[in-house]
C-alpha cells in the first residue's frame, strides 16, 4: 500500500495559495510605478519610488516576490514553490549580511563620536596657541580676535555638539534596529514563508537601516570642522574638506552614477514584469544594461544636500 501524507499535501497547497496572494500584492504595489515615464525617473522627486516602494531596497524585495506566479493564475507547482523558497533563503542570508555590515559601521561611528563628544563637554577650551599663539606669546592679531569672540566660539560649540548628538543617535538607532531585525530573521520567525511575509510588509526597515548608517557618518564628519574651529581657524577650514567632499562624492557622483541607473534598471524590470515595456524603454535599457551613467533632469538641476529620499 502507498501511504499519502494528506496533511502535508494540504499544508503545501495552502502555503502555495498564500504565496500566490503575497506575489499578487507585490505586483499591485509595483504596478503604479510602471506608469511613470522612464525619462522622468528621479531618486529625489519620484513619490511612488520613495514613499510606496521604499526606494531601491523595497523594489528589490518586491521584484523577487512578484516574479512568483507572474500571470496571477494562483497555481504554483510544488517544484516552483520549492525553488522560490530556496531563493528566499538566499535573500534572507543577504539581508542578515547587510544588517551585520550596518551594525559594524554604526559601531565604529559610535565609538568615534562618543569620545569626541565627552571630550568637548568635559574639557572645554576656547583659546589655543595652535597656529598663531596667545597674547603672552605674541600671537597674530587675527587669531587673538578669532579666539576671543565668545559668540562665534559658542555657536561653533553648539553646532558641533548637535551634529555629534545626531551621529550618536543614528548610530545607536541603527545598531539596535539591526540587532532586532537580525534576531527576527534568525530566531523569532520559524519558517521561510513568515520571514518573506515580514520583509515584504516591513521593507521600509531596510531603507531605515541604510539611512541610519549614512547619516551617522555624514553628521560625524560634519562636526569635525566645528570641533577644530575652537582650536584653529585653519584647522576649521581644512577639515571642511571632508564635508564638501562627501557632498560632492555621494550626492553628485555616486548617486547619479550608481543610484539613478539602478533605479532605471529596476523600473525597466518592473515594466517587463507587466509586459508594458515601450520602444523608448528598450532604447534606454541598452544604455543602462551595464549601469552606464546617463544625464537626467535631476542631474541638471543639481542635488540638495538633504535631498535623498523617502522621508532611503
Amino acid at each position: 500500500k502507498i501511504h499519502i501524507n494528506t496533511e502535508f499535501s494540504q499544508n503545501s497547497s495552502q502555503r502555495s495559495i498564500r504565496l500566490a496572494q503575497l506575489a499578487k500584492e507585490a505586483r499591485e504595489v509595483l504596478k503604479p510605478w510602471t506608469k511613470v515615464p522612464t525619462e522622468k525617473l528621479s531618486i529625489f522627486d519620484d513619490k511612488i519610488f520613495n514613499n510606496d516602494l521604499k526606494q531601491h531596497e523595497g523594489v528589490g524585495v518586491l521584484l523577487r516576490m512578484a516574479r512568483l506566479d507572474p500571470k496571477s493564475t494562483g497555481n504554483i507547482s510544488p517544484a516552483e514553490e520549492a525553488e522560490f523558497l530556496r531563493s528566499m533563503m538566499t535573500l534572507v542570508d543577504e539581508i542578515l549580511g547587510f544588517f551585520s555590515t550596518v551594525m559594524i559601521i554604526n559601531t565604529l561611528t559610535l565609538a568615534t563620536g562618543i569620545p569626541i563628544t565627552l571630550h568637548e563637554i568635559t574639557v572645554p577650551s576656547f583659546e589655543s596657541a595652535t597656529l598663531g599663539g596667545t597674547e603672552d606669546s605674541g600671537g597674530f592679531a587675527f587669531y587673538l580676535r578669532y579666539f576671543r569672540d565668545p559668540t562665534l566660539m559658542h555657536v561653533f560649540h553648539w553646532i558641533e555638539l548637535l551634529l555629534l548628538s545626531v551621529s550618536i543617535w543614528k548610530s545607536a538607532s541603527g545598531i539596535l534596529s539591526s540587532l532586532l531585525l537580525s534576531a527576527t530573521f534568525s530566531i523569532y520567525l520559524p519558517d521561510q514563508e513568515s520571514k518573506l511575509r515580514f520583509v515584504i510588509k516591513r521593507r521600509a526597515e531596510l531603507l531605515k537601516a541604510f539611512e541610519n548608517c549614512m547619516w551617522s557618518i555624514i553628521t560625524l564628519l560634519g562636526a569635525l570642522p566645528f570641533a577644530a574651529a575652537k582650536f584653529s581657524p585653519v584647522g576649521c577650514m581644512v577639515l571642511g574638506i571632508p564635508v564638501i567632499g562627501i557632498h560632492v562624492d555621494f550626492f553628485r557622483v555616486l548617486l547619479p552614477s550608481v543610484g539613478t541607473p539602478v533605479m532605471v534598471y529596476q523600473h525597466l524590470l518592473t515594466k517587463e514584469l507587466f509586459e508594458e515595456e515601450t520602444d523608448d524603454a528598450r532604447t534606454q535599457q541598452e544604455g543602462y544594461s551595464n549601469f552606464t551613467p546617463q544625464k537626467t533632469p535631476t542631474e541638471k538641476k543639481g542635488f540638495s544636500f538633504f535631498g535623498r529620499g523617502s522621508k532611503k
